[in-house]
């Protein structure tokens, strides 16, 4: 299988270091509007460094791509690989708007080939065996959650804090918690949100509930963090028989920082134990997963465009909350 990436950032460079160690999958092309950047991800992982992104989709040879590239950029080139006859796997969040959602998947549905979301959380490790023994029944019905991710301003690249680029942390950073609350508590009704905004457009740090009917929600997510803040992630799930508990907090400002804290817990009346996680890095589970559907011909159901558009949805409804005051309902 061959495959292309589009962008060489952060994201880039664990898309194609994570395709290059699964065997029969060549890496053939990066791209980056900076060459000094290609050629370095492109000598890492032996491929070719292009400045041009229409060069890897329009490559015959290449069957799959990667979109890691700003968000505001998903729509356009999702849109043109798929209608080169690529597979496509498109970073999170899937799009600025539901609007640029739906014309990928009525362009998915046209081309016959796979569109998947890296929505990484849904092979994180914890958050897997989270909604394994949510969706057990083993704890009985969710009645409550609790989810977070603490951390400073992104430093990688400026384009994460222009909202026309990124959507701000609303879109770009709650939008994991936005997933994993829907993968274990179902279909939202309603999202409302309070914050404070650095700057017009730019919501850096949110308090959002979200309301899923037999269960409710709250998120506290933020980017303004002080520097040296350890990246922090964390999600409560509270049963009818007892609560699972993940808490991580990296030690250091990136999540891929080993140390700190990383600890996952049931407690149930009288008892507690640890729960066991299936281990493995999650950004290498997603890409062989991705590879597997494609080899397989079996569409994603982890990923899917439907699970990243209801994300795209609630997120740009908690935005809405944010500068109105109101509770927003889901369609």
């Amino acid at each position: 299988m061959k495959v292309g990436v589009l962008g060489a950032g952060f994201m880039g460079g664990t898309h194609a270091r994570a395709y290059a160690k699964l065997a029969d999958v060549q890496v053939v092309a990066v791209s980056s509007r900076t060459p000094e950047r290609a050629a370095k991800l492109a000598e890492e992982v032996g491929a070719k460094a292009v400045t041009d992104e229409m060069t890897i989709i329009h490559d015959p040879a290449i069957d799959a791509v990667s979109i890691t590239l700003p968000t505001n950029l998903h729509k356009q080139y999702t849109l043109a690989a798929l209608q080169a006859g690529k597979h496509v796997l498109v970073e999170k969040p899937f799009a600025l708007n539901v609007a640029d959602c739906d014309a990928m998947m009525a362009a998915q549905a046209q081309s016959g080939k796979y569109l998947m979301v890296a929505h990484v959380l849904r092979f994180w490790p914890e958050y897997v065996a989270i909604a394994k023994v949510i969706q057990s029944g083993k704890l009985g019905k969710p009645l409550s959650a609790v989810a977070s991710r603490l951390t400073q301003a992104p430093a990688w690249s400026s384009w994460f804090t222009d909202p026309d680029q990124s959507g701000g942390p609303v879109l770009d950073l709650m939008i994991h918690d936005i997933d994993a609350l829907n993968w274990v508590l179902g279909q939202p009704k309603s999202v409302y949100a309070r914050g404070y905004e650095t700057k017009p457009g730019l919501w850096d740090h949110m308090l959002t509930l979200i309301d899923y009917g037999t269960a409710q929600a709250s998120i506290e997510d933020s980017e303004i963090l002080p520097a040296g803040y350890p990246f922090s992630m964390a999600l409560k799930i509270y049963c009818e028989g007892g609560v699972v508990e993940y808490d991580y907090k990296a030690g250091g400002v990136s999540v891929e920082m080993g140390g700190g804290i990383d600890s996952l817990m049931v407690y149930e009346p009288g008892n507690s134990y640890p729960l066991d996680a299936p281990g493995g890095d999650a950004w290498e589970a997603q890409i062989a997963y991705f590879v597997d559907c494609v080899r397989n011909g079996q569409a994603p159901t982890l990923g899917t465009p439907q699970q990243a558009r209801l994300a795209v949805e609630m997120a740009n409804a908690a935005r809405q909350s944010l500068e109105s005051g109101q509770v927003v309902p889901i369609a």
